[in-house]
């Protein structure tokens, strides 16, 4: 069984200009593939995706124009 893989969002740019830029976010991908993510808000909110690839297409893919970087700190690859 595999550990669980922290990540943090790093934003060089916000668009909707509701969560800033800089360290945005923290999360962690479990060993079933679940991703839970935290936000670096003073409203933080905890979001549970069911997968990568749910997280990605929803706070990656969907918004290139922030240019985020995904540090992880428990392994330099992407999930599988």
């Amino acid at each position: 069984m595999k550990d669980p893989q922290r990540f943090t969002i790093i934003r060089e740019q916000d668009t909707s200009g509701v969560s800033g830029v800089g360290r945005v976010l923290d999360g962690v991908i479990f060993h079933t593939g679940q991703v839970v993510v935290c936000w670096r808000s003073n409203h933080a909110s905890i979001t549970i995706f069911e997968n990568w690839d749910a997280f990605d297409g929803v706070h990656l893919k969907a918004h290139p124009e922030n240019r985020a970087k995904i540090q992880f700190f428990d392994s330099s690859d992407m999930p599988e």
